[in-house]
């Protein structure tokens, strides 16, 4: 087997970083350079002397000039420096993995190149190749095209192609040469140049560079020798490189720039720039200081001073609502000690109070279409949500003349609060000066329950509104931080005298944030990790937290639940089931205060579906000898040498995983099994350097995917420490051509599983051949619900 003997090659590799923008390129591993066979192996100079980029969508940024091209790869067009193509003794045909193959298999293919290698004379005029003796030539009007296949290796998402070549005038055509790289985003960028064709100017060229945005790679570039019948190509380089972005700078503030809502007691953090070895912090409530500050010139004392770790916890607590400014500048280590200055970054700190916002109200009467809910819809008020205006648009709330007294309006919050304060618009009719609807002597009472009521004080009197437009409320109540749920409103008087109605414009409640709130993990996320620490923000009077915590929601709701008090906002790690739905609450309790408990809202969340035993997303085609190789048949060991297993994992030449016919993901493994010629079995195997327990978080399904050829024959089954169940569905499944999922119930393999070492997928029966692909082995609680069709 081929794959077997694949050896560590040496391939290119430039060792330089370049910057550009904040950010820095990764050493580069030539893995294609097309004849750079000249001395000193590479091109020095765009002899053309015409550039002209027309990007389209794309962006100037992916269309780079030869100096910097150059720059960019350096001795990667060395001949020396790795190996080339050497056109002096190649002709004919030549594909991409021709050239690649001089290269020793790198992480980059190219499955298709058009054109012929041609001898080109450095003396005949119209032939000259930019360097050394030959050049790619076409005969043809034909495009030169190079398709770029996947890339493996690098940062997994972070992989980039630099893709540089020039085009070659002959025979005194003018040509427009037109180049267009395609990247795997589905973005393209084109290239035109104008070559002139009178002598002597046929031995110019044009260079056209690319380089792939972030996350994305060059998949095709297709050169368009427009208006000429003959083209050479010459000096054609293919450079990977692992895209890793290198900011000096400090990045990814907590609290996010802009935050608002920030807890009083936060801790700032970041992420530090990429050669950052301490840290000069700046925070203050004034943007100018704190923009200007140095740390020698600081006149608003915001500096903070020289810290060794990326988190500042500011001096005691923040005050109610002021907006903080901070900035962070990384300091380089000695002896260079050079200063990055940061940007400015502002966050807000949580309000003293806060409004409510799901009201409802029920009055004792009312007009037609000036109903009670016009005083918490915002009708009437502006985009400030502050100004009322005049009715016009029956936005108030009037009582009828007939209805019975006295008059009241009640409110119903959606959960019982710790009030702070009212404001009151009050009636805002056009005639409110003369005929005065608006509440004047009020009695206000409170409840929890909607059945006991407390009278707040004694009466208390409502400001009269001016019947004019831009009305401000002018009627603010203490309520006294009570706790309730309702709030009825008696009118005792209004400011008229003349009627028996009353009216009110609008009504807005305030109240401290007392209850526990902001949970974590988000009100009904899935997905969550078994040993999950559940948080929360804890209410501002809290002396300690009571979790209920239960998968049974009424539980929880009744108080019945398991509780356990914390004193922290913090509950965990813990030890949860698979796929399961959970509900917590906290309620916030302090002694010393009434209410001494205030009872949170009930959260829930569901636990992730499964476990991982493999989903062979990891597995990589790099040779043996580089760091981070992870070949396949390496994990799952197959029958290589061993005589009596049929057994063959991956394929003989990379990518080694299959890439097409996957379950999930992107790549899956293909199992070849051959049960002749001596061999009694096919099985591949793979041992967990740690012992995984497949009990834990209630983990009693073993699940993996299989998908069939057409022909194949054999028995199906698994072997867990050498405790083996053979596959119970259609015994014709092993040939079908689709996937197929086999649930295997733990419990039937009767072994230990608490500490599984060994797991083996293997096919029976004598004489039986095929192919399998596998994917997705996971551990579930419970058999998964079946797929649909």
């Amino acid at each position: 087997m081929f794959k077997k003997l694949i050896h560590s090659v040496s391939v290119v590799v430039v060792g330089f970083v370049l910057a550009l923008g904040g950010v820095a390129q990764a050493t580069f591993d030539a893995v294609g350079v097309y004849d750079p066979d000249d001395d000193p192996h590479h091109n020095q100079v765009d002899q053309s002397g015409v550039y002209d980029s027309h990007t389209g969508d794309a962006g100037p940024e992916n269309v780079i000039d030869l100096a910097t091209f150059q720059a960019l790869i350096g001795p990667a067009f060395d001949a020396d420096a790795g190996g080339v193509v050497n056109i002096e003794t190649t002709h004919g045909s030549l594909d991409g993995q021709d050239i690649i193959a001089k290269f020793g298999a790198k992480s980059l293919t190219i499955s298709g190149v058009s054109g012929i290698i041609n001898v080109g004379s450095s003396v005949k005029s119209g032939r000259t190749p930019i360097s050394g003796r030959n050049r790619l030539a076409k005969s043809e009007t034909a495009n030169f095209e190079f398709d770029i296949g996947p890339i493996t290796g690098g940062v997994t998402g972070e992989v980039v192609i630099y893709f540089g070549g020039s085009l070659l005038d002959r025979d005194a055509a003018n040509l427009a040469p037109i180049v267009t790289a395609t990247f795997s985003g589905g973005g393209t960028v084109t290239t035109v140049a104008t070559m002139s064709g009178d002598p002597p100017s046929s031995d110019q060229d044009s260079f056209f560079g690319f380089v792939a945005p972030p996350g994305q790679s060059i998949v095709n570039v297709t050169f368009d020798p427009t208006g000429g019948p003959y083209t050479n190509l010459d000096d054609v380089a293919f450079i990977t490189s692992a895209f890793v972005v290198v900011l000096k700078e400090a990045s990814d503030p907590s609290p996010a720039k802009g935050a608002t809502d920030v807890p009083r007691d936060v801790g700032l953090s970041w992420t530090a720039g990429g050669y950052a070895d301490k840290h000069d912090v700046y925070f203050g409530t004034n943007f100018d200081d704190v923009n200007q500050a140095t740390t020698t010139v600081d006149p608003g004392a915001v500096y903070q001073g020289r810290i060794n770790t990326n988190i500042y916890t500011p001096p005691g607590r923040l005050a109610f609502g002021e907006t903080y400014y901070w900035r962070v500048d990384e300091v380089n280590a000695p002896p260079d000690n050079t200063i990055h200055k940061g940007d400015l970054w502002q966050f807000t700190a949580e309000l003293f109070v806060y409004s409510i916002e799901n009201i409802s109200a029920t009055a004792s009467s009312s007009e037609a279409a000036k109903g009670p809910e016009n005083t918490v819809n915002g009708s009437g008020l502006d985009d400030s949500g502050l100004l009322h205006g005049k009715v016009g648009g029956d936005n108030m709330w009037l009582s009828s003349l007939t209805g019975v007294q006295p008059t009241w309006i009640e409110f119903q919050l959606d959960s019982v609060y710790k009030l702070h304060q009212m404001w009151v618009w009050n009636s805002n009719e056009s005639l409110e000066q003369v005929i005065g609807f608006g509440f004047k002597d009020v009695s206000i009472e409170y409840s929890v329950n909607g059945t006991d009521y407390t009278t707040l004080g004694t009466t208390h009197q409502f400001a009269q509104a001016p019947g004019a437009p831009d009305y401000a409320h002018n009627t603010t109540a203490d309520l006294s931080g009570v706790a309730a749920k309702y709030v009825r409103l008696t009118a005792n008087s209004n400011w008229g005298g003349i009627l028996n109605q009353y009216g009110l414009s609008e009504v807005r409640f305030f109240h401290i944030p007392v209850h526990a709130r902001e949970p974590y993990p988000d009100y009904g996320a899935t997905n969550v990790d078994v040993d999950v620490i559940l948080g929360f923000r804890a209410g501002r009077e809290a002396a300690k937290h009571d979790v209920y915590f239960s998968t049974d929601e009424q539980a929880v709701a009744d108080g019945t639940a398991a509780v356990t008090t914390v004193a922290e906002a913090g509950y965990g790690p813990l030890s949860l089931d698979l796929g399961k739905t959970y509900y917590w609450r906290v309620d916030e309790v302090n002694e010393v205060e009434t209410p001494v408990t205030w009872q949170g809202d009930i959260w829930d969340f569901t636990t992730q579906e499964y476990f991982v035993v493999d989903d062979f997303e990891s597995y990589n085609d790099l040779d043996t000898g580089d760091p981070g190789s992870n070949r396949i048949f390496l994990t799952w060991i197959d029958g290589y040498g061993i005589p009596i297993n049929g057994s063959v994992v991956g394929y003989e030449n990379p990518p080694f995983a299959e890439q097409t016919i996957v379950h999930s993901g992107k790549q899956s493994m293909p199992l070849s099994y051959s049960n002749t010629g001596g061999a009694a079995y096919s099985e591949a195997e793979r041992t967990f350097a740690v012992g995984q327990n497949w009990t834990q978080a209630g983990a009693a399904t073993l699940v993996l995917y299989f998908h069939g050829a057409e022909g194949n024959t054999g028995q199906l089954y698994v072997k867990v420490d050498g405790s083996r169940v053979v596959y119970d569905g259609d015994a014709g499944d092993i040939a079908k051509v689709e996937w197929k999922r086999w649930n295997i119930d733990l419990a039937s393999l009767g072994a230990s599983l608490q500490n599984v070492t060994k797991l083996a997928i293997g096919i029976d029966g004598n004489g039986a051949s095929g192919k399998l692909y596998l994917d997705d082995i996971r551990l579930y609680g419970s058999a998964p619900e079946p797929e649909a069709n």
